[in-house]
């Protein structure tokens, strides 16, 4: 009996392999769900990160959305909101919110404005103290609230799922949500067969600049594209130091720049700081024109439904020979 060749094998069972894969992810984002989310018949309790278990009542009619990123998500779970956070990009926001009252800054909620709009639920972000300070002073003051975790790509299901049963609705009876899963798995399926390309992610701020890892929003993005990241640590902060000398030494192919704050001043920042400079000019990314300052809206801010429109636009500036294709 002839014995069949192992790329004969790798045939039969890449179809099998595919849905093996995508069954065990289900089953871990079930687990991972399970232990951060459970529900019952008028409740729902949320495991915040830093262990506490939350109980919030479902359905609630008058919900303050503390964190910019968290408004996109929460609208597609068919939620509502009375006030939102001051943002410099209101395309961050959904259209129905972008009129809104503002309740303070991103970062630092405004007591006195959240409470004079009388909420029953304010969601606000773990990774952030006084976020979670003002949970605990809203909690004393009988008003429920609670911090989650939104990082990255990878906490979109969660944290939509979570929303989703708050406004008494499931995953399942939300289309919309199955198609963002569906569109980012096509954009990076397509690509995978292509060399990625070594990448520089930098933060860019009035404090100066960062370098960020594959657990940031950009940083996983790039990583499911197959761009290799040049700043490797995968545990401790998101960011790290930057050197404009390791920079150099690194050389990746593709540097990307995401401003927080004055975007066309910190673009003449980084220009005079680094891009006049004659050993920028020896830079494979610098001679081959890819430094690319990103859109705020999709890598500031996690992009919820709009992850495609945000996976596609950076899969181009990985990808240039994709445009060539017809």
């Amino acid at each position: 009996m002839q014995l069949l060749s192992s790329s004969c094998f790798r045939k039969i069972l890449s179809p099998y392999c595919k849905i093996i894969i995508a069954v065990c992810a289900l089953w871990a984002v079930s687990c991972l769900n399970a232990e951060t989310v459970r529900e019952q018949a008028d409740r729902v309790f949320y495991r915040q990160p830093d262990g506490q278990e939350i109980p919030l009542s479902k359905l609630p009619q008058r919900v303050i959305i503390g964190y910019g990123s968290l408004a996109k998500v929460w609208d597609l779970a068919g939620g509502r909101a009375i006030g939102v956070p001051a943002l410099a990009e209101k395309n961050a926001l959904p259209a129905a919110m972008r009129d809104l009252p503002p309740v303070g800054s991103a970062t630092a909620p405004n007591l006195e404005r959240v409470l004079a709009l009388e909420p029953d639920l304010v969601l606000l972000i773990a990774k952030l103290e006084k976020h979670r300070a003002t949970a605990e002073m809203l909690r004393r003051a009988g008003v429920e609230a609670v911090c989650v975790n939104y990082n990255n790509y990878r906490d979109f299901h969660q944290l939509l799922d979570f929303f989703c049963r708050l406004n008494g609705r499931t995953l399942e009876s939300v289309p919309a949500a199955r198609k963002v899963t569906q569109e980012v798995e096509a954009i990076c399926a397509k690509v995978r067969h292509l060399q990625g390309p070594r990448c520089a992610i930098l933060f860019a701020s009035s404090m100066g600049f960062a370098l960020e890892s594959s657990r940031t929003n950009t940083g996983t993005m790039v990583e499911m594209l197959g761009g290799r990241n040049i700043f490797t640590a995968t545990e401790g902060p998101l960011r790290g130091k930057f050197s404009y000398e390791q920079l150099l030494m690194d050389n990746p192919d593709v540097i990307f720049i995401i401003p927080m704050g004055n975007a066309k001043g910190l673009q003449k920042k980084f220009q005079r700081d680094f891009a006049e400079q004659p050993a920028w000019k020896e830079l494979d990314a610098a001679k081959n024109n890819r430094v690319h300052f990103l859109p705020i809206q999709h890598y500031l801010y996690m992009p919820g439904p709009d992850y495609p429109e945000a996976f596609r636009h950076l899969a181009r500036l990985l990808y240039p020979e994709m445009e060539q294709q017809p």
